[in-house]
């Protein structure tokens, strides 16, 4: 009885809980889903960039922003509001994506 014990408990010491990678990716994929990036130009003509809410990962909204700036750049010669937020959402998934495996190679 006592040897059956030891080795329940042992075993379930080493079944892993839930991944907490993938919770956190699915609560910060909500919030990006939400987000606004915000983007500007200096008296200089450089581009500024912030975004109206944090997705919780400064990485994250660091790759947004220079998203958001290349899709200002290449959409210069028509800056439509609606091409320019198409392009943004187009590349989320993506930078999602990227998120989820460096947070999944740091654990």
């Amino acid at each position: 009885m006592m040897l059956t014990s030891l080795l329940f408990l042992f075993s379930a010491a080493l079944i892993e809980p839930p991944s907490t990678v993938e919770q956190e990716i699915v609560v910060i994929g909500k919030r990006l889903e939400s987000i606004t990036v915000l983007v500007g130009q200096t008296p200089e003509g450089k581009l500024s960039c912030s975004v109206d809410r944090s997705s919780g990962s400064l990485r994250l909204d660091k790759r947004l922003c220079k998203t958001a700036a290349k899709c200002v750049r290449k959409n210069r010669e028509n800056p439509s509001d609606k091409l320019i937020k198409s392009c943004i959402d187009k590349k989320k998934p993506k930078l999602l994506a990227q998120l989820r495996k460096e947070m999944r190679s740091e654990r």
